[in-house]
C-alpha cells in the first residue's frame, strides 16, 4: 500500500515523502520503503505435512465477454484432470466479442466463428462434465471462483439448460486462500502474480486450461506451506472459504466507500445470485 505519512525508508535510512513510497509489514513490523528499497517478499517453506493438497484435483477455468459474472458469454473453457489431460471448449457467444474483452484472452470474433462452437451445444457439454466431478466428488479449483461457477451457472441457465448442483460441489479457490493466509499482502493478487510468490509456473495468462492448471499449482503450494489449511477436511473447506470470502469482502467494501469508488462487493461464494450493478 501507498505510504500515507512520510517517514525514513527502512532499507537507505533515506526520508520517504508521504505517497510516495510503499508501506509494508515485515515480520510483526510496518515500515515504510521506497519503491526500489522495498524488500522482496518470499513464501513460508514448504512442509512436509499431509492434506488435501495430495489428493487428485481438477482445474476449472473460463474466459468471457465481460466482467461481471452474471452478464458474461462464455467464449472459452477448460478442465484440467490430475492424469495431465484436459477438456476445452472455444464457444460462440452468438454476439460480438467486445474488444476489451479480446485484449485481455485474446479470443476474436473470426476465431469463434471459424473454430467455435455453438454456444448451447458447448454449454451443456461443459455442464454435464462438470455435474459428473461434483457428482464423484472430485474437488475443483478455480481462481477467483465467484467468477468461473456464476458465469458457468447463468449461461446454463440462459440457454434453457439443466443447472449444475454447486450446493454438494467442494471448491477449492486460491484467491481465498492466499488472502486468509496473507492478511497484510501489499503486492499484486492476479494469478501471475501469487504464481511468482508460490513458486508455481504461471503458464499463458487467460488461457483457460493454462490457467486452471496453475490454479491448481497453486492450490497445493498454499496448503503445502500451510498446514492448517492442508489439514481442513474438503467440505470444511468449502464453507469456511464461503466465510473468508464474505469478511474479505466486507473489508473491501469498506474500502472503496471510504475512497469514494462506486463499486459493489459480492459477499456471495461460489455462487453469487444478485448482479452487483
Amino acid at each position: 500500500m501507498i505510504n500515507k505519512y512520510g517517514g525514513r525508508c527502512g532499507a537507505c535510512d533515506s526520508w520517504v515523502e508521504a505517497g510516495a513510497g510503499r508501506r509494508i509489514r515485515v515480520g510483526d513490523d510496518w515500515g515504510s520503503y521506497h519503491p526500489g528499497c522495498a524488500p522482496a517478499r518470499t513464501a513460508p517453506p514448504r512442509g512436509d505435512h499431509a492434506g488435501w493438497h495430495d489428493l487428485p484435483l481438477v482445474g476449472f477455468d473460463l474466459e468471457g465477454t465481460q466482467r461481471e459474472p452474471m452478464r458474461t458469454r462464455i467464449v472459452s473453457a477448460a478442465l484440467t484432470f490430475p492424469d495431465g489431460t484436459q477438456r476445452t471448449w472455444l464457444v460462440d457467444p452468438g454476439e460480438p466479442i467486445p474488444a476489451d474483452a479480446t485484449a485481455v484472452h485474446g479470443i476474436t470474433d473470426d476465431l469463434v466463428r471459424a473454430q467455435g462452437r455453438p454456444a448451447r451445444e458447448a454449454l451443456a457439454e461443459l455442464g454435464t462434465a462438470v455435474a459428473k466431478l461434483i457428482a464423484d466428488t472430485t474437488p475443483l479449483v478455480a481462481f477467483c471462483a465467484g467468477y468461473d461457477v456464476t458465469a458457468l451457472h447463468t449461461e446454463l441457465a440462459r440457454h434453457g439448460l439443466p443447472p449444475v448442483g454447486w450446493e454438494q460441489a467442494v471448491v477449492v479457490d486460491p484467491s481465498v486462500l492466499h488472502r486468509e493466509v496473507e492478511r497484510y499482502w501489499s503486492g499484486g493478487r492476479q494469478l501471475g502474480d501469487l504464481c511468482t510468490y508460490y513458486e508455481v509456473e504461471p503458464g499463458t495468462a487467460h488461457e483457460a486450461a493454462s490457467d486452471a492448471r496453475a490454479a491448481v499449482g497453486l492450490a497445493r503450494s498454499i496448503a503445502a506451506r500451510h498446514e492448517r489449511i492442508a489439514r481442513m477436511p474438503l467440505a470444511e473447506l468449502h464453507q469456511t472459504q464461503a466465510r473468508w470470502h464474505a469478511e474479505q469482502g466486507r473489508d473491501l467494501q469498506a474500502y472503496f466507500d471510504r475512497t469514494g469508488q462506486a463499486r459493489q462487493v459480492s459477499l456471495e461464494w461460489p455462487l453469487e445470485t444478485a448482479d452487483r450493478d
